[in-house]
């Protein structure tokens, strides 16, 4: 089963293979007051920030966790076993970066499968997958009818991607405000991530929009 079959069973809609979905904490690590300089200081709290994530990924709390190498307002995201948002939050706060003040930390709770994450790779290899925010579009004037019916074919859609080897990891926020779910690609280019996700009859209905970023991760994080 893939992911958006196992939360189709989640949101009621008819799937052969029951799965339990629990609930992950989503961890942006976002430009704090500090800024990042080329001096050996800042070097020395990279090299310790990176380590950090290492020991997460090592004791089972980190399961998936890297840059957005885009340059933009998040620098990283870490995807944590951790019960609520306030224990991520206090995790997360023994990180050297966050400790001086390169990142300030956003929490947000959102759902995928019970075990869905594996065992990262040593040494500490990298791929870039493309993580996607599906945010809340400007067209959500569908009756409940309609909104059902597209909801349907997202996940259809969403599936579809899953069977292909192309979407590896997809949930909803539990309360994410504008952030309504994440979607993860394993695909060659920004430009096919892209493309897959705006083949979506959602995004195509403007119900929801996507923002992309590339994420490295490590190897063996996600399926």
């Amino acid at each position: 089963m893939t992911v958006w079959l196992a939360l189709a069973v989640a949101l009621g809609i008819q799937a052969q293979t029951p799965v339990k979905m629990i609930t992950y904490q989503l961890v942006m690590l976002k430009k704090g007051p500090t800024p990042f300089t080329q001096d050996e200081p800042t070097r020395r709290i990279v090299e310790q920030h990176n380590e950090y994530l290492k020991k997460l990924g090592a004791d089972g709390t980190g399961l998936a966790a890297g840059p957005f190498t885009d340059g933009g307002e998040i620098g990283s995201v870490i995807v944590m076993n951790a019960a609520t948002p306030e224990k991520a939050r206090e995790i997360e706060a023994a990180d050297p970066a966050v400790k001086a003040g390169l990142f300030v930390m956003e929490v947000l709770p959102f759902m995928a499968p019970e075990g869905w994450f594996g065992k990262w790779m040593d040494p500490f290899a990298q791929e870039t997958v493309y993580f996607g925010f599906l945010n809340r579009g400007p067209n959500r004037t569908q009756d409940p009818a309609g909104a059902a019916q597209l909801q349907k074919e997202h996940l259809a859609y969403m599936d579809a991607q899953g069977q292909q080897g192309k979407l590896v990891l997809a949930g909803p926020f539990v309360d994410g405000g504008v952030h309504r779910g994440v979607v993860v690609y394993r695909v060659a280019t920004m430009e096919e991530a892209k493309r897959r996700a705006e083949g979506d009859p959602m995004i195509k209905a403007g119900r929801l929009v996507v923002e992309l970023h590339p994420w490295q991760v490590p190897r063996g994080a996600l399926p």
